[in-house]
């Protein structure tokens, strides 16, 4: 009976290209959640089955919507290229699917975690996609970018950048999701900003220094003349693209 009730999940999410509510499959075995519990939680654990705060999909089925969600996803930014982010139930509409409330935010978030979106406060948008800014955004982030590159490490943080240029901090903190978005900003902490040439400047100069030799937060931050507030995340972030590794209590370039 068991295996029977799991052949009937599996043909129904196999069937259904939106995905299956536990209701619909409570209504069609005639069980309830806590009798399909241990065979849903047995279907995920072996890679069958996918679950959405109570809708199901096959894998198969996950991957064929996320392919058509990123396509309508991809039309809507071609038709608003200046646009920082999506409303991601505008592609939901544009794709057909009827995803909705928490469903709708574990599946975005699934294809964040799979490296096909990145989601944001303001909505969200395809990993790939390049913001084209408008003349207008253009102006403001060519100020911006002019004034990081003022300092070599210690860059000013979204407030003092708005204070220097006398324009709100909020416009100031857009303008940098912006520039992060058309790759001519990184982000590596919550208020530490570089732009590109800075970051290979810098890689530069930890390379200088290194020698080859490994090397510990701490030594960087005083060859660099800075603060761990710069340092670790500059660190991290290099970590994380691959120029240095961590070992232990030390670095050393890769």
């Amino acid at each position: 009976m068991q295996q029977e009730i799991e052949d009937t999940i599996l043909q129904m999410v196999s069937d259904d290209a939106n995905g299956v509510t536990t209701e619909r499959i409570c209504r069609f075995t005639r069980k309830t959640p806590q009798e399909l519990g241990d065979i849903f939680e047995r279907l995920i654990q072996e890679g069958k089955l996918l679950g959405f705060a109570g809708l199901w999909m096959a894998p198969d089925k996950y991957r064929e919507a996320g392919e058509k969600f990123c396509t309508a996803l991809k039309e809507i930014h071609e038709a608003n290229p200046s646009a920082s982010a999506i409303d991601g139930r505008q592609a939901v509409v544009a794709s057909g699917f009827p995803w909705s409330g928490k469903q709708l935010d574990r599946i975005l978030a699934k294809l964040s975690a799979d490296g096909l979106i990145e989601i944001y406060p303001n909505g969200l948008s395809l990993k790939s996609f390049l913001i084209q800014p408008t003349l207008r955004q253009r102006t403001l982030l060519d100020r911006v970018v002019a004034h990081l590159e003022l300092e070599t490490i210690n860059t000013p943080n979204p407030q003092q950048i708005a204070q220097a240029l006398g324009i709100p901090r909020q416009a100031i903190e857009e303008i940098l999701r912006l520039g992060c978005r058309a790759s001519e900003v990184i982000q590596v902490s919550e208020v530490v900003f570089y732009t590109p040439k800075q970051i290979e400047a810098l890689k530069q100069k930890v390379a200088e220094f290194a020698q080859g030799h490994p090397f510990s937060a701490n030594d960087l931050r005083d060859a660099l003349e800075s603060t761990r507030k710069y340092t670790q995340p500059l660190l991290d972030y290099l970590d994380e693209s691959g120029f240095t590794v961590k070992e232990g209590s030390t670095r050393r370039l890769i």
